[in-house]
C-alpha cells in the first residue's frame, strides 16, 4: 500500500474505518428494529426493503453529482450524514422517522462506495486498479471481522451503544480525509455531459451496460445483503442468543476468508477473462446457498459461508473491473452509480426473504435466491462476453 498516493491510502483507510461503523450494527440491526417497533421478520424486512430502494435510486443522481464536484469534499459529506443517522437511530421512536433514519444512512453509505469507486479509477493507471480495489476490499473486510464481535459485546452492555459508537466512528473517520484535496485530479468538464437527462440518455444506449446491470440486479439479490436474509433465517428458526452467536461467527468467517484470500484472487482477474470469473463466483454462490439450506450445526453454517464467500471475492472486483472497462473517463460516478443501481436487488431480498419465511418452509428461501443467482450470472455472462469483444 506504500505505492499508492496519500489520498489512496487515506481512502483505503477511511473504507476500514467506515465499514467497522457498519459491521458494529449488521448483526444487530434486525433485531433492534423488531425489539424497538415491534415488528415482526416480514414487516422488518420490509422496512429494509423501502430504506435500501429509495437509496439506490437516489444514488442515481448521486453518481451524476460525483462527476461534477470534489469527491473528497462529498466523501466527508457522506461520512458525516451516516454518523448522524446512525446515533439518530437510537433516539428515534415512531416508525416514520426510523424509516427516513435509515434512507439517510442508506444513501450515504452507498454514495461513499460510488465515490469512493470513482476516485480509484480516477487516480491510479488501467494495469493497478483492480489490485488496488482487491486490496481495498480486503481492509474493509477486516472491519467485518472486528466490527460484529464487537457490536455483540457492546450490545450485552447497553443496546443501543453500538449505534451511537457506530455513528461517531464515522464521523471521526473524516478526519482522514482533511488536506488531501490537492490530490484529486479534477476531470475535463467540458467533456462532461451538461445535464443528468444527458448522462440518463447515454447511459440508456449502452445496452451492455443495461444487461450486466440486470444481472447484478439478481445476484444481488443473493449476495448484496445476505446479512440480513440470514438473520431473518435464524430469526424464524433460532433464539435470538443463537441468531447473535451465528451471525457474529458467520461474518467474522466472511471477513477472515476475504482478508486472507481476496487480494490472491483479485490479482488473477483479467479483463478479457470476466464472462468466466463471473460463472465461477455464481456457481460458488449456489454451492454456498444450499450449504446453509442443509446446515445443523454452527461447523455447518461456516463451511457453507466459506464457500459462499469464495463467490463473493470473484464477483465483486469483476464488477468494479467490467464498469471501468465501459464508463468513459469523465463519466466515472455516472456509470458506478447506474450500476448501483442494482443494490435494489438488496432492498428486494429482505421483503422476498421475509415473506417467504412466513408462508413457505424456511430451506426453500435459499433454493428461491439460488435460482435467482443461476439467472443472474447468465445475464453477467453474455455481457462479460461483450466486454471480451471489446478489448480485443
Amino acid at each position: 500500500m506504500a505505492t499508492y498516493s496519500r489520498l489512496i491510502r487515506r481512502l483505503m483507510v477511511t473504507s476500514l474505518t467506515i465499514v467497522i461503523s457498519r459491521a458494529l450494527i449488521s448483526p444487530l440491526l434486525t433485531l433492534f428494529l423488531s425489539n424497538k417497533l415491534g415488528l415482526n421478520p416480514q414487516d422488518v424486512g420490509l422496512l429494509l426493503g423501502i430504506a435500501v430502494f429509495s437509496a439506490t435510486l437516489f444514488s442515481l443522481y448521486g453518481g451524476y453529482i460525483i462527476d461534477r464536484l470534489d469527491k473528497r469534499r462529498l466523501l466527508i459529506l457522506t461520512m458525516l450524514s451516516s454518523g448522524i443517522g446512525l446515533i439518530l437511530l437510537t433516539f428515534a421512536q415512531n416508525l416514520y422517522l426510523v424509516t427516513l433514519v435509515l434512507i439517510i444512512s442508506e444513501t450515504a453509505s452507498a454514495l461513499f462506495l460510488i465515490c469512493s469507486k470513482a476516485i480509484l479509477s480516477e487516480n491510479l493507471p488501467v494495469g493497478q486498479r483492480v489490485k488496488a480495489f482487491s486490496l481495498n476490499y480486503t481492509l474493509t473486510n477486516i472491519g467485518y471481522a472486528i466490527g460484529p464481535m464487537i457490536g455483540v459485546v457492546i450490545a450485552g452492555i447497553w443496546p443501543s451503544a453500538p449505534f451511537i459508537v457506530a455513528g461517531l466512528i464515522a464521523c471521526g473517520s473524516i478526519l482522514l480525509l482533511l488536506g488531501v484535496s490537492r490530490e484529486v485530479n479534477p476531470l475535463a468538464s467540458a467533456s462532461q455531459p451538461q445535464s443528468f437527462v444527458k448522462t440518463l440518455i447515454i447511459l440508456k444506449n449502452d445496452r451492455t451496460m443495461i444487461l450486466f446491470t440486470l444481472g447484478c440486479l439478481l445476484s444481488t439479490l443473493v449476495h448484496g445483503r445476505f446479512t440480513l436474509y440470514l438473520s431473518q433465517y435464524l430469526l424464524a428458526t433460532h433464539t435470538q442468543q443463537q441468531t447473535l452467536d451465528t451471525m457474529a461467527a458467520l461474518l467474522a468467517c466472511n471477513a477472515i476468508t476475504v482478508i486472507l484470500l481476496q487480494y490472491q484472487i483479485g490479482r488473477f482477474l483479467k479483463r478479457e477473462h470476466l464472462r468466466f470469473w463471473i460463472a465461477g463466483g455464481t456457481a460458488l454462490f449456489i454451492v454456498g446457498l444450499i450449504g446453509f439450506s442443509l446446515a445443523d450445526s454452527l461447523v455447518g453454517w461456516c463451511v457453507a459461508m466459506f464457500i459462499f464467500t469464495l463467490g463473493e471475492m470473484i464477483i465483486y472486483p469483476a464488477d468494479f473491473l467490467f464498469v471501468d472497462t465501459l464508463a468513459p473517463e469523465e463519466l466515472r460516478g455516472s456509470y458506478y452509480g447506474a450500476q448501483n443501481l442494482a443494490a435494489l436487488g438488496g432492498a428486494v431480498s429482505p421483503v422476498m426473504c421475509g415473506f417467504l419465511l412466513m408462508h413457505t418452509p424456511a430451506p426453500s428461501m435459499f433454493y428461491a435466491l439460488s435460482a435467482l443467482a443461476a439467472l443472474g450470472g447468465y445475464l453477467c455472462f453474455v455481457s462479460g462476453r461483450r466486454v471480451a469483444t471489446i478489448q480485443k
